[in-house]
């Protein structure tokens, strides 16, 4: 199997402006972009470079997306292939089995017209990260270069979708590259230790934020991802009482976002803070359930109040037909143990139908609203509450 070239995109397309546009997503978000408007061009290609990542559309004048599929699987490629087409999605579902059949990593489908964000999340996930220097990040700590956006968060509530919460989710203003993801720069921060740091300033904000929307009469809960390293500090409960009474916040408005992992690491010592954050309010969620393999006993060992389906079980609604069953399973699971459900990643009108038909409790995605400055979520989620809703075309 080729070993392909981390930071390199191969976009397949016989529309050239279409092709354009990728290219510019891929300047700004840091990776090379090569491209094929033609069967020989895309063999031609893969002849002479080895990308990371394939977007491939299934209609091309002289062959079909099927067909270089099995070109693909010929090669034994190691890239990731996501289907891009206007096409039916029973058509780009079936291509993608055919695709897994044949040994491709495929993973996943983008229907045109293909939204700008959607594209730029793509290839930030998919693509080599930045890399930066942990002075760099240091730096960017000290001088106050994060930022928080918060991304809605709809609570079904007597059968209707009502805005009532916000991840809050850090980001980088960098000087010269603009705003970068946490992808770029989160790993370095669990291996230095900088994200403690970082927990603590995204805390801090929503904190803030919390109680400036509370005086000015919007009572919105935050989402804060918790570093595993304060899930082990005996003291970060009573820290977090001293910040309640600072922004004049109740407990119950904060919900901490845990990956198991985090539960997972000296399981009685954390037991112990996470009953202590329960007692006082504090919601405790168990995040990116569904992504690989989740331990079901961390649901009735650990006082959580919420599971949060990851987006990789979300993001195949309408594509793979067993991932309406493992989300139903999902969702019945944590309403038999009284858990609230979440579905992260809501991307499409069908993902956000199905979970509405199946009362999942709670739904987070794009197709509702992207993460946002602060500023603008407090608009959000007045017009949404106040009936003026507006989801995103698809």
């Amino acid at each position: 199997m080729f070993r392909p070239e981390r930071n390199l995109v191969l976009a397949v397309d016989d529309e050239n402006d279409f092709l354009d546009l990728i290219q510019q997503i891929g300047e700004g978000v840091g990776c090379e972009v090569i491209t094929a408007n033609s069967a020989q061009r895309f063999r031609d290609q893969l002849s002479q470079r080895q990308p990371a990542l394939i977007l491939l559309d299934l209609q091309m004048p002289g062959t079909d997306g099927i067909e270089a599929l099995r070109y693909m699987a010929r090669l034994k490629l190691g890239a990731g292939v996501v289907l891009v087409s206007g096409m039916d999605q029973r058509v780009l579902a079936s291509a993608r089995q055919l695709g897994e059949g044949l040994g491709l990593r495929m993973l996943g489908v983008i229907q045109k017209p293909a939204m700008i964000d959607e594209i730029e999340r793509l290839l930030t996930e998919h693509v080599k990260p930045r890399r930066f220097s942990a002075a760099e990040l240091r730096q960017a700590i000290d001088e106050h270069d994060l930022v928080v956006h918060y991304q809605p968060k709809l609570v079904l509530e007597h059968g209707e979708w009502m805005a009532r919460s916000a991840e809050a989710l850090v980001r980088w203003q960098h000087a010269q590259l603009g705003l970068i993801l946490p992808g770029d720069f989160l790993p370095l921060a669990e291996e230095t230790g900088m994200i403690l740091d970082i927990t603590d300033f995204v805390l801090t904000d929503a904190l803030r934020q919390i109680g400036h929307w509370r005086r000015k009469g919007l009572e919105i809960s935050a989402a804060v991802n918790l570093a595993p390293r304060l899930v082990q500090d005996l003291q970060f409960p009573d820290r977090l009482a001293a910040l309640f009474r600072e922004f004049d916040v109740e407990p119950s408005q904060l919900t901490f976002d845990v990956t198991e992992a985090a539960a997972l690491v000296q399981p009685e010592l954390v037991l112990d803070i996470f009953a202590r954050l329960r007692v006082r309010g504090v919601g405790l969620a168990l995040d990116d359930f569904g992504a690989g393999a989740s331990s079901l006993t961390q649901l009735f060992k650990m006082p959580f109040s919420e599971i949060k389906i990851d987006r990789t079980v979300t993001c195949e609604l309408g594509v793979t037909p067993a991932a309406a069953t493992v989300m139903r399973a999902i969702v019945d699971l944590a309403h038999h143990l009284s858990l609230s459900a979440c579905a992260e990643g809501v991307e499409t009108r069908e993902a956000f139908e199905f979970l509405q038909a199946i009362r999942c409790d709670a739904l987070q995605g794009d197709f509702i609203a992207p993460p946002m400055p602060a500023a603008e979520i407090e608009g959000f989620i007045r017009a949404w509450n106040g009936g003026a809703r507006s989801l995103k075309a698809g």
